[in-house]
């Protein structure tokens, strides 16, 4: 991120992430480090007592997703924090029911059209199934 923004809503970002991660109840390696690359992206540490005790928190008894995103007043930060949910939710190459609720929740608090979070969520699927088709593709170059 470029701008800095106040802790606590940066705090909130890094828990809203971590919720819509365990939504599925399940935490795959894939998304845990989605989660660290954005926390790192935002100049926090996962490492940091507060930032991973957050983390851990929502992994183990996921809050209301509302009431988490409710304290990120800032439009662009609702708006990145949104794609980055989109992204979290994705890691793994799928987006179980739970995950893609979680993120539309996030999008109704936000007072954002659902349904562009669905196509961005859609957009997002497909993409990675392209790279893991280049990724494939480059496999029998090498």
């Amino acid at each position: 991120m470029t701008r800095e923004y106040p802790q606590e809503q940066l705090l909130a970002f890094v828990q809203a992430m971590a919720n819509v991660a365990a939504s599925d109840g399940r935490i795959t390696e894939d998304e845990r480090q989605q989660l660290d690359e954005v926390v790192l992206g935002m100049g926090l540490s996962p490492r940091d007592e507060q930032v991973a005790a957050l983390i851990e928190g929502e992994f183990q008894k996921p809050g209301r997703l509302s009431d988490i995103v409710s304290k990120i007043e800032i439009r662009e930060l609702r708006v990145s924090l949104l794609r980055m949910l989109v992204e979290v939710a994705c890691a793994d190459g799928e987006v179980a029911a739970e995950e893609r609720a979680s993120v539309n929740e996030a999008a109704k608090a936000f007072g954002l059209d659902a349904s562009v979070t669905d196509e961005l969520i859609d957009w997002a699927l497909a993409s990675i199934k392209l790279e893991q088709r280049e990724r494939e593709i480059m496999a029998k170059l090498l």
